[in-house]
C-alpha cells in the first residue's frame, strides 16, 4: 500500500485560478481537487511525479522496491517495525536496494518524489487537463484538450522508471 502527501502543487492553485480567470475564493477545494486530478492525469501519461510529494510505501519486505519516479530522498526505511541504518540501503531515482544481511517479513519506507520546477509545458498541460475536467465535470474532457496535453507531455515520458 502507499500513501501520497503532496507538498508542492505543480502548477499552483494560484496558476490554476489565473488560468481559469477566477478570482474569487468560494471554488477553490473543488479546483484543487480538479488541479490534483490533472496532476495524476499528467503524471500517468509521463511516469513522472511532477507535484513534490512525500510518500509512504508499506509492502512486504523485498531487498530491491521500486519507488516513484523521480525519488529525491529517502527518511525512513523499517523492516518488520525497526529502522535500518542508513548505511544498509542505498537508493536511485527509481528504486530503493536493501543490504542482502537485512531480512524480515514487512517493510516501509517513507520517501520523497518529484520535480522541483516542473517545466513550463508541463504546467501548461496540467492547466488544460484540469480547465477540461472543470469545464466539463460529467462529461469526459475535450478531446481537443486532451490531445494538445498530451503533445505537451510526450518528449517528457518515461517508460519503465515508474512503478
Amino acid at each position: 500500500m502507499e500513501t501520497r502527501e503532496i507538498t508542492t502543487l505543480q502548477p499552483s492553485l494560484t496558476e490554476f485560478k489565473r488560468h481559469l480567470r477566477i478570482t474569487s475564493y468560494d471554488l477553490d477545494n473543488e479546483l484543487e481537487a480538479k488541479l490534483k486530478a490533472a496532476i495524476n492525469m499528467a503524471e500517468h501519461e509521463i511516469s513522472t511525479v511532477i507535484s513534490v510529494s512525500k510518500f509512504t510505501l508499506t509492502q512486504e519486505f523485498a531487498n530491491t522496491i521500486s519507488l516513484r519516479y523521480p525519488a529525491t530522498g529517502i527518511t525512513s526505511v523499517k523492516v518488520d517495525g525497526n529502522t535500518i541504518d542508513a548505511q544498509k540501503y542505498s537508493f536511485t531515482e527509481n528504486s530503493l536496494a536493501i543490504a542482502s544481511d537485512v531480512e524480515g517479513e514487512n517493510v516501509e519506507v517513507v520517501y520523497s518524489a518529484g520535480i522541483t520546477v516542473a517545466p513550463d509545458d508541463i504546467k501548461a498541460a496540467v492547466l488544460l487537463m484540469g480547465a477540461s475536467i472543470f469545464n466539463n465535470p460529467v462529461d469526459r474532457p475535450e478531446e481537443r484538450d486532451r490531445t494538445t496535453a498530451r503533445n505537451l507531455l510526450r518528449p517528457y515520458r518515461n517508460w519503465g522508471k515508474n512503478r
